[in-house]
């Protein structure tokens, strides 16, 4: 009865939430394609930076708004460089099955959402390409917690 309702607290026969797989010393597959992702979107994250940084302000723009425009693109620029980088060099130890890591990446991503997503209703992004980095981002994030993901970080990092 106790895992009839949901609660902060799981029951230990929630078959949902407790992994029933052996851990090994190898990083599960869940982990390496979470890493290949966040590899994929700093990629991405790096392209659209320079194409941002290259091109300058559109030709429709008033100039009351040039100033403001070029803040806005010069910032979401910058910001996806520094976090592209960051969210690489925290992915790097998935491997080592890093709670810190994948805590810190899992910030970095937050931060890379906000970004992108503040970009794109801005119109300082008008590509898709910042919509692909918060479906890359955000798939990535699903995978790096899964239930075999969590089990092998457990296991290579206890708590003491």
């Amino acid at each position: 009865m106790a895992g009839m309702f949901p609660t902060m607290t799981s029951h230990p026969d929630d078959a949902n939430r407790r992994y029933s797989g052996t851990v090994g010393d190898e990083w599960p597959r869940n982990l390496q394609v979470a890493f290949y992702l966040i590899c994929a979107a700093a990629v991405i994250m790096l392209l659209t930076a320079m194409l941002l940084l290259s091109q300058g302000a559109p030709e429709g723009v008033d100039e009351a708004v040039r100033g403001y425009f070029m803040t806005n693109m010069r910032v979401a620029a910058i910001g996806n460089i520094v976090l592209a980088v960051l969210l690489v060099s925290a992915a790097a130890f998935f491997r080592q099955g890093s709670k810190k890591a994948r805590r810190w990446a899992a910030g970095f991503t937050g931060l890379a959402l906000f970004l992108n997503l503040a970009a794109f209703w801005t119109h300082v992004m008008t590509a898709w390409s910042a919509m692909g980095i918060v479906i890359l981002l955000a798939f990535a994030m699903l995978f790096a917690f899964r239930q075999d993901s969590n089990a092998f970080v457990d296991k290579m990092s206890p708590r003491f």
